[in-house]
């Protein structure tokens, strides 16, 4: 019974750890191009798989690396940014991985159509 409660709390230390690290290598992106996190608000990994209408939408916003993925499994994460739009609206931004590694990202206007900029177009 106790080396059950032991084997338990080591694989929670580990998924902190883990859970940390990521946080870390993601608040480093994000400020790489003056972006700052506020709180990651969910994680889903799936399989890189869009129609092609939507592909040419990312693409005509400079964001081509969804292609080169299609197919792979990947993780996306969705933050909450520190930083607000002209109605003082809580920007977010969205971050994929792929085998453990950035891939690419983007941000999310709230009230924009399509509402989706390159994190690299802070102005």
């Amino acid at each position: 019974m106790r080396s059950k409660g032991i084997y338990f709390i080591s694989l929670i230390l580990l998924l902190v750890a883990c859970s940390a690290q990521e946080n870390e290598q993601h608040n480093k992106y994000l400020s790489e191009y003056g972006w700052h996190a506020k709180k990651l608000l969910a994680k889903e990994t799936f399989v890189l798989k869009m129609p092609e209408e939507l592909l040419v939408n990312y693409e005509a916003n400079e964001l081509f690396f969804f292609r080169e993925y299609e197919g792979e499994e990947v993780t996306q994460f969705l933050y909450l940014l520190k930083e607000r739009d002209t109605e003082r609206e809580r920007l977010k931004a969205v971050i994929y991985e792929c085998n453990g590694e950035i891939i690419g990202g983007h941000g999310i206007l709230p009230n924009w159509i399509p509402g989706i900029f390159r994190l690299e177009d802070k102005e």
